[in-house]
């Protein structure tokens, strides 16, 4: 897939995508035709035009908040005029307001689920005539919280999960018109939301220590698996949730009592027993 607009793609994950999406069009021979969407106008934003320019790309920042229901079918025509058409549309703009539900403000709530989930439905409705004539495709980035309970991210786990749902309805209703719908689900991956909890290294092994593949996830990770998802390789693939976290979320109870009491989880059979001193 050559012709791409990718959503929340100034830093962090938005921008290994970029990148990827560009190194694998050029790889097939094509001219990567990239249009990167961001909140505002931001150095963060130009930068990855300028290093999508910098490989050989055609590149376009096009600022807009996905919490307006209107900005969604703008970025969309933006793709379209600027790339003459479209092949797919990556959704990895999102974000969560910390906090507990007792204390949740109902606008804060509905500005979640706005940019998670809501927006990804007007992107889709939007881009839709173009995907269907190129056979395109649509990705979504989801998070592992979808399936797992989140502290205190009040309507960020909720939201994510009517995302994976939105993802295999549209799946369901657009798969007779060629257009594959997909999520990408990353798990801890050292990237925006977690750079300040995670800057030394000593934090980032330690936390890693916990993943089954003992260690943190990087953007690039998650942007190989995005590049798949929306490429030629992954012809037959639609309504599927691909989680990208080294199997965090496979962890049962033995992760956090080993940590906490002492207990193993070693005993054969998978019974659990206190570990010796």
């Amino acid at each position: 897939m050559s012709r791409v607009l990718v959503t929340g793609g100034s830093r962090g994950i938005g921008r290994s995508i970029c990148l990827r999406i560009a190194h694998d069009a050029l790889a097939r021979g094509k001219t990567p035709k990239i249009v990167v969407t961001g909140t505002g106008t931001s150095p963060d934003l130009n930068n990855v035009v300028a290093e999508l320019k910098a490989l050989g790309a055609e590149a376009l920042a096009v600022p807009g908040d996905l919490n307006d229901p209107d900005v969604p079918a703008n970025l969309v025509a933006h793709a379209v005029e600027f790339c003459a058409g479209l092949d797919a549309v990556v959704h990895n703009a999102g974000g969560a307001i910390a906090g507990t539900l007792l204390k949740t403000k109902l606008a804060d709530w509905e500005t979640v689920f706005a940019v998670n989930c809501r927006a990804f439905f007007l992107l889709g409705i939007a881009a839709h005539p173009a995907l269907r004539q190129s056979k395109g495709a649509l990705c979504a980035i989801g998070s592992n919280a979808s399936e797992a309970m989140q502290p205190f991210l009040n309507a960020y786990p909720p939201a994510k999960a009517a995302l994976t749902m939105l993802v295999k309805q549209m799946a369901y209703e657009w798969g007779r018109h060629g257009i594959r719908v997909n999520c990408v689900s990353p798990g801890l991956i050292l990237s925006r939301s977690t750079e300040s909890a995670l800057s030394e290294l000593k934090d980032q092994e330690r936390v890693g220590a916990h993943i089954p593949l003992q260690r943190i996830g990087s953007p690039e990770d998650v942007a190989a698996v995005v590049a798949f998802v929306i490429g030629p390789d992954a012809a037959y693939l639609t309504g599927e949730n691909i989680n990208v976290d080294g199997g965090l979320r496979h962890l049962g109870p033995e992760a956090v009592l080993g940590q906490a009491s002492g207990w193993s989880a070693e005993c054969p059979g998978g019974g659990m027993r206190p570990e010796k001193k």
